[in-house]
């Protein structure tokens, strides 16, 4: 904490945050109010969508985010960014300057200052805020798990429906085990939000080492001439494939490996297999059926999943990206197990072959420890 408030940027960015309800609309007059969002053309104000957004009120109060300024650098950001933005022509000391007047604190080098005590009340408040943002976050995680669970439990076992197919057609299968993961379903009217339309999707469940459901990823499909059930097309890949509920730290169980029992149960030093999708942890479960197999959804979320004590060495089969972002995001993952005291070991396809599945359909499974 520093000696004085108004140079302590986290509590002034928090005060003007606490404000957003009546500094928003002031900032942004052209905002329409949505629930508990303020909704608005961008930062850049060019009127023809409103393609961004800023929280009101609740756990993301002040917070805002804008779809269409990404390549300016500027798509998201708290109540200081957008003072900045809006009132200082992205000035940062302006906007400090700024925040101080509006939230009447004394200005900087004026020689005046805080009374301990108002200090004090500020620090409070600010962390009174902070726990009831945590609450409400809390809450907030509850319900969205609650709703995924609820969604995949309207799902049908994967065999002989559409998701089976789409499986089939990646040459997937569910042999040599002889059954599909319970942890897949399918289910053919999946409310898919940006098209707002109702599409099968395969569902797969999200859970964390003790088995807490927490969300569901969907993977949408499509019925298309000559080749049969597909990944949902001609949208990006982010909306063919959308978790519902919470991801984080979380992984979808493919495979129980030789022990067959839960992974909270599993014995010390088994490795964990884990992929970054679901259709690669299938592909590993086909050519090493012996072992524990995981898919994390994400690249990040390899490196954010929690295993039990009892884990020990972790075998990352992970895509072949030779994309820089890619590979910086593999190493980071790599790096954060281990710093939790796994034993980390890297598998990839061949060069050639984008991922594992790609692999299985070109030359035969051949995934080595």
């Amino acid at each position: 904490m520093s000696a004085a408030f108004d140079d302590d940027t986290r509590l002034i960015i928090d005060q003007l945050n606490a404000r957003a309800s009546t500094l928003g609309p002031e900032l942004l007059p052209n905002g329409r109010k949505s629930g508990n969002k303020l909704m608005f053309s961008g930062i850049a104000d060019h009127g023809k969508s409103e393609s961004a957004y800023l929280h009101l009120s609740g756990p993301k109060q002040g917070l805002w985010l804008d779809l269409g300024n990404a390549a300016q650098g500027e798509d998201r950001g708290d109540m200081l960014d957008l003072l900045r933005l809006k009132r200082c022509g992205g000035d940062k000391a302006a906007a400090f300057a700024e925040a101080r007047r509006e939230l009447g604190l004394p200005e900087r080098g004026s020689g005046k200052r805080i009374s301990d005590a108002d200090r004090k009340a500020m620090e409070e408040a600010s962390r009174k805020r902070a726990e009831e943002r945590e609450a409400a976050e809390q809450r907030e995680r509850a319900k969205k798990a609650s709703n995924a669970k609820r969604l995949f439990l309207r799902g049908e076992a994967l065999g002989g429906t559409p998701g089976e197919q789409y499986f089939l057609g990646r040459a997937l299968s569910c042999e040599p085990v002889g059954a599909w993961p319970g942890s897949l379903r399918y289910f053919g009217e999946t409310h898919h939000g940006p098209l707002q339309a109702k599409l099968p999707a395969v569902l797969a469940c999200i859970v964390t080492a003790e088995g807490q459901h927490i969300g569901t990823h969907r993977i949408f499909l499509q019925k298309t001439r000559g080749r049969g059930w597909e990944k949902l097309r001609g949208v990006p890949d982010a909306t063919a494939k959308m978790v519902l509920g919470n991801m984080w730290g979380g992984f979808v169980p493919i495979h129980k490996g030789r022990s067959g029992v839960s992974m909270a149960q599993m014995a010390e030093g088994e490795p964990v297999y884990v992929t970054e999708g679901i259709e690669d942890a299938i592909a590993v479960r086909m050519a090493k059926p012996e072992a524990r197999i995981v898919a994390a959804i994400s690249l990040p979320n390899i490196g954010a999943i929690l295993l039990p004590p009892a884990a020990r060495r972790l075998v990352v089969v992970a895509d072949r990206d030779d994309k820089a972002e890619a590979q910086d995001a593999l190493e980071r993952a790599i790096a954060q197990q281990q710093a939790r005291g796994l034993e980390v070991s890297l598998v990839m396809p061949p060069p050639g072959f984008k991922d594992v599945n790609d692999w299985l359909r070109g030359q035969g499974a051949g995934v080595a420890a």
